[in-house]
């Protein structure tokens, strides 16, 4: 925060340039509405084109004449300020989203808007205390002292479990520390969400990546892929990465999810929070809006590798093309010196004899004798044949529908965006032992919407086909995704 470093914000940041615009109460209050209210992560042109159209008509009646441009060039203002992000990441039609800088500044103004009658000093501090005191207790490696710790809190527990008992009362949060704690659950909630842009902002310093590297005349194909597969992994293995990733992972599995869920609708029934719920309803839409927010940074990360294939896809083109004007350009040489052949016998003379090496010219390798194997079959107290015991294995055998499964699948991803292999079974169980878990792998390994991450691996028990016994199995984590 020196000097030169604050004159450089105040100057280049397209966050403060936009509070110093004349016109950053129609950007700010139109992008709030659009995006934040109903909590969209991106809308379309046609959309976003006739909302603002809508939007300065109600204007004229406030201030006349006070915003004469059209929606189009309001928005391609705005892009070119990086207020707006316009990409065309789902077809032809452009897609606009919010850019780092204004997520920054719609949550300044909510910061500086809330009616807060009390500053939640306590919520803070024990927040601080309780991220201290697990940093301290995690980054032990001592064995013993991890135990002392978890003994101490075994032995706080124990102790508030016997005072319950014995006075048959519980001490709870008194009016003021529930309100404190929801409204700053409210506030962690808004960063949360604003900070997914930042994720999705390194995805496409990545993809920037991709494309400078396939613009270098002299990078060979693989080059090209090994940097753009460094710089994928770095990103995955960076803080952020990791966290992001281990957030989605939480965000990924049904349990945790229904867990959510049903907390924040306890916490919207109590009586104390009663007047503050009306007006803060962020934390009651955060699952939908962070499944929407995920999954947008999720599609990033995949349209990567999208680009990457067709950055590959175009430089075989260029190539094919160049080998195919070589050959012309040879073709048309020849064409050229054909009516002129040459008057000397040897227009084209090497030097040294040639070196051949063909394949009929190389020895054979020498035979080796072997010793002629002997054997004798004896036929004499052979074991009875159980024909029956052979027809019935052949009657039990069994067909397994993979279109079945397909279907299961798609049925579930109605409901949600993505879902585990270990939930799906909880939702249908296997019926068809091993086989069945097989056919799910066949499935996720050959669609390019599902993923199998090798890195991470889930237990799962099923049951056998034979004598129904059950079967523990060790299986790669398998998302499938809509």
């Amino acid at each position: 925060m020196d000097y030169e470093r604050i004159k450089y914000e105040l100057d280049a940041s397209p966050t403060l340039k936009l509070f110093r615009k004349g016109n950053a109460a129609l950007i700010l209050s139109f992008l709030y509405d659009q995006f934040k209210k109903n909590q969209r992560v991106s809308l379309s042109q046609i959309d976003l084109e006739s909302r603002l159209g809508d939007y300065l008509e109600y204007l004229q009646d406030i201030e006349p004449n006070a915003y004469p441009q059209k929606p189009k060039d309001y928005l391609n203002e705005w892009c070119d300020d990086r207020l707006l992000r316009k990409t065309f990441d789902s077809g032809d039609e452009p897609v606009f989203t919010l850019t780092p800088e204004t997520e920054k500044a719609i949550a300044w103004l909510e910061d500086l808007q809330q009616k807060d009658e009390f500053v939640g000093t306590e919520s803070r501090f024990l927040q601080i205390f309780a991220l201290l005191k697990e940093t301290q207790e995690r980054s032990t490696t001592d064995i013993e002292v991890r135990i002392s710790q978890l003994e101490n809190e075994r032995d706080r527990l124990q102790q508030e479990i016997d005072q319950i008992r014995e006075t048959g009362t519980v001490e709870r949060y008194t009016q003021t520390q529930l309100q404190e704690r929801f409204l700053f659950a409210n506030q962690v909630a808004r960063q949360l969400i604003a900070d997914f842009k930042d994720v999705e902002q390194n995805f496409r310093k990545l993809a920037r990546t991709v494309q400078e590297a396939q613009l270098q005349q002299d990078t060979r194909k693989g080059a090209v892929i090994s940097r753009v597969l460094d710089a994928d992994q770095e990103l995955k293995d960076s803080p952020q990465g990791r966290s992001f990733y281990a957030f989605w992972n939480f965000l990924m599995s049904t349990d945790k999810r229904q867990e959510l869920k049903s907390m924040i609708q306890n916490v919207y029934q109590l009586d104390e929070l009663k007047p503050l719920t009306q007006e803060n309803l962020l934390l009651f839409r955060i699952e939908r809006s962070l499944l929407d927010a995920g999954e947008y940074v999720v599609q990033s990360n995949h349209r990567l590798t999208e680009k990457l294939r067709q950055m590959l896809d175009e430089r075989n083109m260029r190539e094919n093309r160049r080998v195919a004007e070589l050959i012309n350009d040879v073709q048309r040489l020849a064409l050229q010196v054909i009516k002129h052949e040459p008057r000397q016998i040897d227009f084209w003379v090497l030097e040294g004899e040639p070196m051949t090496h063909l394949i009929m010219t190389r020895p054979l390798h020498s035979l080796e004798e072997s010793e002629t194997p002997t054997f004798s079959l004896d036929f004499t107290n052979l074991e009875d044949i159980a024909l029956d015991k052979e027809i019935t294995e052949l009657c039990q055998q069994f067909y397994l529908d993979e279109d079945l499964l397909t279907q299961r699948i798609a049925q579930t991803l109605e409901h949600s965006s993505a879902i585990s292999l270990t939930d799906l079974i909880q939702l249908y169980p296997v019926t068809q032992g091993l086989p069945e878990i097989v056919a799910y792998v066949a499935i996720a390994a050959q669609s390019e919407q599902h993923s199998i991450n090798l890195s991470t691996t889930e237990s799962l028990t099923i049951d056998s086909l034979e004598n129904e016994k059950p079967i523990s199995l060790t299986v790669p984590q398998i998302i499938f995704r809509r």
